[in-house]
């Protein structure tokens, strides 16, 4: 028994024990070398042949189970890669800028997204965003939702928040899900480093100030989530972006990490790790903070999707 379960051919046939030892220990020896059942002699035929059809019935209906799951599996595979296909190919150069970016899916799908996109005014649409939700549903929410805010920002290129109207309106009048979507979508003017933006609910991102000693500004919600109500407005922000400042954008994945103590990341990490690493490439700060993140978590399970954007003026 033990060398059939050891071969992958014929480790998933059913073995059905047929002794005349009934003790109790004879029964647990043979179910721990993968034994399914135990049929004590004197033993009747009938009862043998009805076991033998039972286990049988359940090793094809495990099989049927295992095909669909495979099949399930690829289909998931499938529908991230379509997902990352949405997501910009490059970071766009700009001078006297830099970008980083990370997205870590926490299963085959993601409900997070973002997009760096270039506007044809010259300035550059930034957008982190994540669907309330998982799995395929807040997939294909999200690639709607995505699809929306890029057609929306050409049309409105200097004003996020007729974007964030013009999503939420289509948004509802095009789907009948029970999920919604929170966003943060700024506009950036590269010459003067002006920010306007608009907060849909997303986690208030941090902008950082050159000196360590200058309290990070929270760029927080000037609206509600996309998708929730109809006729909903959103007022806009406007920052200003100083030489040697740092804007993280990111989900909650980031901030809501856990550890295996159920401990969370939390904002005063998150800021911690800036601080130190102000004055280094957007790249630097970005692996920093995923660094700090996996060294916290230390191997606990990825509970939700990690979306991070790093964007620090030289």
């Amino acid at each position: 028994c033990e060398r059939l379960k050891a071969d992958q051919a014929t480790r998933d046939i059913p073995i059905i024990f047929i002794s005349a030892l009934d003790a109790t220990e004879d029964k647990v020896k043979a179910f721990t070398v993968g034994g399914l059942d135990y049929i004590t002699k004197p033993f009747q035929f009938e009862e043998v042949l009805a076991r033998v059809e039972t286990h049988l019935a359940l090793r094809k209906l495990q099989k049927r189970l295992q095909d669909a799951n495979m099949r399930f599996e690829q289909e998931l595979a499938l529908a991230g890669e379509i997902q990352a296909s949405f997501l910009p190919k490059e970071i766009p150069a700009m001078p006297g800028w830099q970008l980083a970016v990370t997205l870590n899916p926490a299963r085959e799908t993601s409900g997070d997204f973002y997009d760096i996109n270039p506007l044809p005014n010259g300035e550059l649409g930034i957008l982190v965003a994540d669907v309330v939700g998982k799995g395929v549903g807040a997939a294909l929410y999200m690639a709607l939702s995505w699809a929306f805010i890029r057609t929306y920002a050409a049309q409105h290129p200097t004003q996020p928040e007729l974007v964030c109207e013009a999503v939420n309106r289509r948004i509802l009048e095009d789907t009948q899900a029970d999920m919604f979507v929170t966003a943060f979508y700024g506009v950036l003017n590269p010459v003067t480093g002006t920010l306007i933006y608009c907060n849909a609910g997303q986690n208030p991102p941090f902008l950082v100030g050159a000196q360590k000693s200058e309290e990070a500004q929270t760029l927080s919600a000037t609206g509600k989530p996309l998708g929730m109500f109809e006729d909903e407005t959103w007022e806009k922000g406007v920052t200003l972006l100083a030489p040697g400042d740092v804007l993280v954008v990111y989900t909650d994945g980031i901030i809501e990490a856990q550890n295996h103590r159920d401990e969370l990341f939390g904002n005063d990490r998150l800021l911690r790790c800036v601080r130190s690493n102000l004055g280094r490439p957007a790249q630097d700060i970005r692996d920093g903070i995923i660094r700090d993140v996996h060294d916290f978590t230390d191997g606990a399970p990825q509970y939700d999707d990690i979306t991070l954007i790093v964007l620090t003026r030289e």
